[in-house]
């Protein structure tokens, strides 16, 4: 009896060991410093390698994390790029799917078979707009493309470059191209830094999947070195945000749906205010503006404002700038609600305070001086249906601007404010 409990012990070991020996290799993006490979040839200071790709490990049910990825697992080595080889700095030569041919400073002494260990160098990327080529949502290139970048950056493989400046080195890459240019990238750079690669490609959607072909270009060569296509869903209509530049001047016939725009009555007795167009006033020489007439009476404690509820991603700029006058010198306020990416309907409101004179003046309100709404955690957000969140400022998730005049800081018990030409700035 106890030998057949020592042969059965014995024979699910085996069974363990051979299931671990037909599994693949499968490691995380954000731990992977080293890859393996074998020498094939050596000529000199010249070595032959059949690099071993690991497979790495894929995030069910997000598409942005598996491009990512993919971008990671296909620029492991790029040719141009320096690396070191058992503590050996050398350089990619060439690249051909899992061969490689690098070159040390000196002639090596390495016999074919052997194992050598390479290290996975940091990497500059640049992520350019992704076009959407067919489907009404345009802002899905926009939404993408940051949710792109922000999964290399965590995958601790690349540094990013910041989307203000691709525009530059995308001119820059273009000259060295055309054979205007003699020097290379590194060269005619100056203090840009250059990207090794540069990611870029389309979106079409095909009902209910969207086609994504992107190319990962290796600048020093110009060359696309990879591929990457897919179809999939994407991300859900409620994950779609406004990425883009908002430039409303008020010039449509009619106010954006996105603005909650008419009267409403507010407190107790007659205080009320209004959100409309006029058609009669606007800045720099415009004839049109959005107004808001308020009236409070004698009451405490409430604001009227045009709320817009468009939800939108605003974290590529540093604040918000428009242009402003009202009937008579008062305080105003710009708010802003993010919500907890776990719930939606936990946020947290934003105040900027800014004054407003009988001239059209512009007003600039930078993100990182606005303070947390201490009465939207005290009774606002219950009184909105929301929980008060943890007070972090999530510019990716906003779902709601608000430009307001409150009762508690204003003699003026009624009179109108005018607003024109919002939008956001990044310098």
């Amino acid at each position: 009896m106890k030998t057949n409990k020592i042969i059965l012990v014995a024979v699910v070991l085996l069974l363990a060991a051979c299931a671990g020996m037909g599994k693949k290799e499968e490691i995380g993006m954000d731990n992977l410093f080293f890859i393996e490979g074998t020498v094939q040839d050596v000529s000199g200071n010249e070595v032959g390698l059949l690099l071993k790709i690991p497979e790495i490990k894929k995030t069910p049910g997000s598409p942005v994390s598996d491009i990512a990825q993919q971008v990671v697992q296909k620029s492991l080595l790029v040719e141009g790029v320096t690396t070191e080889i058992n503590g050996q700095t050398a350089t990619v030569k060439e690249i051909r799917g899992n061969a490689a041919r690098i070159t040390f400073k000196k002639p090596v002494s390495i016999v074919s078979g052997t194992v050598l260990k390479l290290k996975v160098p940091k990497k500059t990327i640049a992520v350019v707009d992704f076009e959407v080529i067919k489907g009404n949502v345009k802002e899905a290139g926009r939404v993408t493309l940051e949710g792109l970048t922000s999964a290399l950056v965590d995958s601790g493989q690349f540094i990013v470059l910041e989307r203000s400046k691709l525009k530059a080195i995308m001119n820059e890459l273009e000259l060295s191209l055309s054979g205007m240019a003699r020097e290379t990238p590194d060269k005619f750079a100056g203090k840009l830094m250059i990207a090794d690669l540069i990611l870029t490609g389309t979106l079409a959607d095909m009902q209910n999947e969207w086609e994504i072909n992107l190319r990962l270009l290796n600048t020093r060569s110009g060359q696309a070195i990879a591929a990457i296509s897919m179809k999939t869903r994407l991300f859900k209509p409620t994950e779609l945000r406004d990425s883009g530049p908002w430039n409303e001047d008020f010039e449509a016939a009619r106010l954006d749906p996105s603005w909650m725009a008419g009267y409403r009555k507010i407190g107790k007795g007659n205080a009320s205010f209004d959100v409309l167009k006029d058609n009669s006033t606007g800045a720099d020489g415009s004839k049109n503006s959005m107004r808001i007439d308020f009236r409070f009476g004698n009451q405490q404690d409430i604001f009227a404002g045009a709320s817009n509820k468009k939800k939108r991603d605003i974290s590529l700029y540093n604040g918000i700038e428009f242009y402003a006058r009202a009937t008579g010198n008062i305080f105003a306020q710009f708010n802003m609600d993010s919500s907890s990416p776990d719930n939606p309907n936990q946020m947290d409101r934003w105040v900027g305070v800014y004054e407003v004179s009988q001239e059209w003046q512009k007003i600039r309100i930078p993100f990182e001086s606005m303070t947390v709404g201490r009465g939207w955690i005290k009774r606002g957000a219950a009184k909105w249906g929301a929980i008060p969140g943890d007070q972090a400022m999530r510019l990716n998730r906003i779902e709601s601007i608000v430009l307001s005049i409150g009762s508690g800081n204003n003699r003026e018990t009624e009179g109108s404010m005018w607003i024109d030409k919002i939008g956001f700035y990044s310098d």
